[in-house]
Formats: structure tokens, sequence, C-alpha cells
């Protein structure tokens, strides 16, 4: 019974004293309304180039196209100024692209100083920031922005410039086309590309 009472008056004084310091708790202070913001792919076909303080230099798949470049790397060395090409691992679909002294490399621990985007989406790699240029397919390219200087609205390594890539869709670019290249060595590719709009859903052919 002692126990028992004990353990009873505890418990009252305990609630008694939790009583008394919530009287004593200072009031609720509310915070004005706060907005976060998530990483949004960036916008940049909204933004005249005549308004970037910086020389920027686009082209399209015509473009391309025109030079008979095996992929998107080697039209860059070819279409584009200041930009050239290094093939350091001996392979011409994964090179160093240098661009003003700055790189963007499939080469793990090259100093990067380029950012490029499809769509966008940043194609440097989280680790190491590293581009894989083998995984650009050259006919899916609509058109192509290369920006320079140093921009943080580009992320990080965005030292020397930015390369922004559009890829295209069918109700711009329909039809289909078929292309092969040959070279020495036994050197050979085949590029495949098909597109279409429909002006209504389309229904599941299991439907």
């Amino acid at each position: 019974m002692k126990k028992t009472s004990q353990a009873t008056l505890y418990l009252i004084g305990l609630c008694a004293f939790s009583s008394v310091m919530a009287a004593v708790e200072e009031p609720t202070v509310e915070l004005d309304e706060i907005d976060v913001i998530s990483t949004t792919p960036l916008k940049g076909s909204d933004v005249s180039k005549n308004k970037v303080p910086a020389p920027v230099q686009t082209a399209t798949d015509k473009d391309i196209a025109k030079t008979n470049a095996v992929n998107i790397t080697d039209f860059m060395n070819r279409g584009l100024g200041s930009v050239f090409v290094n093939e350091t691992q001996g392979n011409p679909f994964q090179p160093d692209v240098n661009y003003r002294g700055y790189t963007a490399s499939p080469l793990l621990g090259t100093p990067q100083g380029l950012s490029v985007y499809m769509d966008g989406v940043r194609l440097n790699q989280p680790f190491g920031d590293v581009v894989s240029w083998d995984l650009i397919p050259k006919s899916a390219i609509s058109s192509l922005t290369l920006v320079q200087g140093s921009n943080p609205l580009f992320g990080r390594n965005t030292l020397g410039g930015a390369l922004s890539l559009q890829t295209k869709d069918g109700k711009h670019n329909a039809g289909t086309s078929v292309q092969g290249l040959g070279g020495s060595y036994g050197r050979y590719a085949f590029e495949f590309e098909h597109g279409i709009h429909f002006k209504k859903p389309c229904r599941p052919l299991w439907l």
C-alpha cells in the first residue's frame, strides 16, 4: 500500500509540475511562409542569344548533316569555333572536347570545365563530372547551343561554358531516315531514325 501511494503521489506531482511548466512557456512564434523550390530542368530556349553577354554558337540538324560528321563531337570539331578534339584513349567516340582551354572528358580524373545538357537534363555524371560522348546519338539531335563563360546557372564546373542539346520529336521531325558509314580498318556504323505524330491520342493495342 505504501509503495502504491508513493507512486500515486509521484505521478500527481509530475502532472502538476508539467502543468506549471506549460503555463510558464513562452508564446508560440509563427514564422513567415517559406517557399522551397526543388531542382528543375533548365529552360535555356526561352532566352535570346542576343541577351547573353558572351559568344553563342548554334547549329541545327541540317548543319550537322552537311558536315558528314561521324558523331556529335566530330561535328563540334569541324563546325564550331575554338573547339578541339583530342582522342586520348584512341577512341573517336570517347574523345576529350576542349573549348577555350576547358575540357569535357569521359576520362575520370581529368579536370572538367564544361557542362553538357540534353533537353535541360545534365549529362555530366555525378561521380567525377565526366561526360560519356558515345551515349549521345547524332541522329537524335535537333539543335545545339554552345555558350561561353562561367555561369553558376548551369551548375558546378561550368568554368569555360555550357553545351545545350535539344532532341528531335515526332511532330517537327516526322519521317524515316537510314544512314550507313564506313571507313578504314573495318570501321562502320549504321543509324536509323523514325518519327511520327498522331493528331488523336493513340490507343494501346491491348484495348
